[in-house]
């Protein structure tokens, strides 16, 4: 039908008439009406002006042909599915301009139903939502790349393996700029302390760049090594600064095809090049100033990641060294120990030929054994600890274990945890034995009701620590003070006032020897020998 049957099935006034046409002629939307079984029979002048169709072509079935083949059969399905239900809908499908370019249309149906409810005709806008759909577009893209972000820095302040961070980098790069490939050469340090440059690949294998040089400075590159910024070009193939470098004068033989490219430089807050992003695209123009943004960004998150991967390879490194030095450390302490262990046996073996044809007592020759003996336990405890000290507790456990088998309950031993140099646990554990010695063969371990205490504590004076011991015994036989000092209050001074620094005083009250010990107190920072 023409413009007349609207005017006719509207019952409107003449002025009534030039009005509505001249509100629906100037609709920025395309407008139609169709009657109650879905046939159209009008439509506004911007539909005309859109589509290029004239009243003519669009008789019938003619608004099909405005359709994207497509999808034609699907609006179809919905605009009679519409009609059968009596109901208003919606659609958003392509519409073909004069121009003959689809645009995407936001579709709405009115029916305008009697009094009864019965429908008496169709109304419907196409409403162009090119620039929502675009902008929508850009927000879906824009999410992803937030995510992509998102995920990939979690990753890389996760990632301490520089190999795996580089390619969770390059990987993220792709997927941010649409490039078809992209690679990330970097700067590393081998073992041998030498600094070598690496490279991971995404989006083709990576034999397809092994059989080509690592990138050199020329004048395409030199910008992302240097560290200079970011380099964008549509067409790599046109730019100014492709080709200007032997031997190939361009990309090797069997190169990748790339038009478009985007490169830039990973600097370390210090301003160090650590490397470079590289994409490439065999289509011209695909890289936007969005993407360059986004690559800079990435790149800032690969130098964090890199430092720390540095970092952590540097601290492992250290450790490893610390391991074997360390390994080494404890073989020398093993065979010096052995060897000590050796040279005190052999002293032994010497001590007891020659003392087996003296006029010496078995006792003073068992004494000189006993003494070895304890050097070597003393040794020995050291050694367990690497010779790094070890506690005054374990001392006093390890040099009065011998004397106490079975005289337990006759040892009252009190004191809190002290650290001592691998100097002062030598001397002290020699004097306890010497003490404890003399306690079973004169003093109270000679019955069997004396006893021994032994305390110590850690005192504060003249601005230093020292150690303060208090050996003594109780229930022996009665003392008498010896005429003169026997070997072993001789190695008890020299051991401890002498080489210590510090002071030994020994008394003979009738109750019971009481020997106190005052020295400094070295720990086991002091690494003292």
């Amino acid at each position: 039908m023409t413009n007349n049957s609207v005017v006719t099935m509207l019952s409107l006034k003449a002025p009534e008439v030039a009005d509505f046409a001249a509100f629906a002629d100037h609709l920025p939307q395309l407008a139609w009406m169709a009657t109650p079984d879905g046939h159209a029979y009008w439509y506004n002048q911007q539909w005309y002006r859109y589509t290029g169709m004239t009243p003519e072509e669009m008789l019938g079935q003619g608004w099909r042909s405005a359709l994207d083949p497509a999808v034609l059969p699907i609006v179809v399905e919905l605009w009679f599915a519409a009609v059968a239900s009596g109901e208003p809908a919606e659609w958003a499908f392509p519409i073909k301009g004069a121009d003959g370019v689809f645009r995407p249309f936001l579709t709405r149906v009115q029916p305008q139903k009697d009094e009864q409810g019965r429908v008496i005709r169709w109304c419907g806008t196409n409403t162009e939502i090119s620039e929502q759909q675009r902008i929508a577009e850009v927000l879906t893209q824009e999410k992803l790349h937030l995510e992509t972000l998102n995920q990939t820095m979690a990753l890389v302040s996760a990632e301490l393996s520089l190999e795996r961070l580089v390619q969770i980098v390059t990987d993220a790069g792709v997927r941010l700029t649409g490039a078809q490939f992209g690679a990330f050469f970097y700067n590393t340090t081998d073992n041998r302390g030498d600094t070598l440059t690496l490279y991971t690949i995404s989006g083709v294998p990576k034999e397809n760049f092994s059989k080509f040089p690592n990138p050199r400075a020329t004048h395409v590159f030199s910008p992302t090594f240097n560290g200079e910024g970011p380099v964008r070009s549509d067409d790599i193939l046109v730019d100014p600064r492709y080709g200007r470098n032997a031997p190939y004068n361009g990309m090797p033989k069997g190169h990748l095809p790339v038009r478009s490219y985007l490169a830039v430089p990973v600097k370390s807050r210090s301003g160090e090049v650590m490397g470079g992003l590289f994409f490439g695209h065999p289509e011209p123009s695909r890289f936007t100033a969005r993407h360059e943004e986004l690559l800079v960004g990435v790149a800032a998150q690969a130098a964090i990641g890199i430092d720390n991967a540095r970092l952590y390879d540097a601290a492992q490194r250290e450790i490893r060294e610390r391991r074997e030095a360390e390994k080494h450390r404890e073989l020398l302490i093993n065979e010096l120990n052995h060897r000590v262990k050796n040279t005190l046996a052999t002293v032994q073996s010497i001590a007891a030929q020659t003392l087996r044809t003296s006029a010496l007592e078995a006792d003073v020759r068992q004494r000189i054994d006993a003494r070895l003996i304890a050097l070597s336990n003393a040794h020995n405890l050291l050694t367990e600890h690497n010779w790094q000290g070890t506690t005054l507790d374990l001392v006093v456990e390890m040099a009065l274990r011998a004397h106490r088998c079975d005289r337990e309950e006759r040892f009252e031993v009190s004191g809190p945890e002290v650290h001592l140099s691998p100097k002062t646990a030598l001397a002290i554990a020699m004097a306890l034995h010497e003490l404890a010695t003399n306690a079973i063969k004169y003093g109270a371990l000679l019955n069997e009701r004396g006893k021994v205490s032994l305390h110590w504590q850690v005192e504060q004076g003249d601005g230093e620590q020292k150690l303060h011991m208090v050996w003594s015994e109780q229930g022996g036989p009665k003392v008498t003070p010896p005429s003169r000092k026997g070997f072993g209050t001789r190695l008890i001074e020299r051991g401890l006032a002498a080489e210590l620094g510090g002071s030994v005083q020994i008394s003979y009250p009738e109750s019971g020897v009481v020997c106190i010990i005052d020295t400094p107190f070295p720990t086991t920072a002091s690494r003292e020998f």
